[in-house]
């Protein structure tokens, strides 16, 4: 869905994120990944204080709910998703929903008036860090669990002629150097092998040293997986919401950067040759 019209630069950005996040509700395999793992905690969720993080339209904050949570906050920033949450929270039982707050406000500047037990959150970008995950890095409180609380970015090393049509030929392909593109070829769902960036709660991002050197082919492929307990959860290409990111290949390791601004998270690529 794209906006074809001229608009506010904050009109835009909102109606932008809210787009953006409604069809990240089309991949039904990831929801029922994320509630899969909220349910297998429910034993510490029951009686606890919760938190959803970037809760868009709070599908997770009422499961906790449902679960027997004492608090849930729904935390979100955008102001048209936050209306379309507390739409839905009024629709649920008065039991359920007087147990949910809804916070509008950025994760990162809430701060909850006592301990946080649980934290759910789906902050995830293709490139693993490059949208909101930073967030959990910079939280103004401590929570007891984090779910999830890892991630890796994933690469594979294939032949592009494996891959190319007569749309995406080897020319095109050619073209492309040093660009990383989203879903340039459809995932065969076999090609993530090598672990590149590691991200775990406490731990923060850091780079996994890897080589390429033993591998034959002339394109990189990447991709998100999301894990919890060192145990993958969902990833890439399996759930449709997050793509492969392609590019030539042109050495032997990749290095990636991330950049926080106004405008969002920056990600600067780069090869090396070992």
């Amino acid at each position: 869905m794209d906006i074809l019209n001229v608009l506010s630069t904050r009109r835009f950005r909102e109606a932008d994120d809210l787009l953006t996040f409604i069809s990240i509700y089309d991949d039904d395999r990831r929801t029922r990944a994320f509630l899969k793992l909220i349910r297998s905690h429910e034993r510490q969720i029951r009686g606890s204080v919760c938190v959803e993080g970037g809760a868009g339209l709070g599908i997770f904050a009422a499961e906790m709910a449902r679960l027997g949570a004492r608090k849930v906050y729904a935390v979100e920033q955008n102001p048209l998703l936050a209306r379309l949450a507390r739409l839905r929270f009024q629709k649920l039982p008065k039991e359920l929903s007087k147990r949910i707050e809804l916070i509008e406000a950025p994760l990162q500047r809430f701060r909850p008036p006592g301990p946080i037990h649980v934290l759910v959150h789906e902050l995830y970008g293709q490139l693993l860090y490059d949208e909101d995950l930073w967030t959990l890095d910079h939280l103004a409180f401590q929570p007891d669990i984090v779910l999830p609380d890892g991630g890796e970015l994933r690469a594979g090393i294939v032949s592009s002629g494996a891959y190319c049509d007569r749309v995406i030929t080897a020319e095109v392909v050619k073209t492309l150097d040093g660009v990383l593109v989203s879903g340039l070829f459809e995932e065969r769902l076999t090609e993530l092998r090598i672990p590149i960036l590691r991200w775990n709660f406490g731990a923060g991002l850091q780079p996994v040293d890897h080589s390429f050197a033993q591998r034959r082919g002339d394109m990189l492929c990447m991709g998100l997986v999301v894990r919890h307990n060192n145990k993958d959860i969902c990833e890439a290409g399996r759930c449709p919401n997050w793509a492969y990111a392609w590019t030539p290949r042109l050495g032997n390791a990749v290095s990636l950067s991330f950049r926080h601004s106004r405008a969002g998270v920056e990600c600067s690529f780069g090869w090396k040759n070992l």
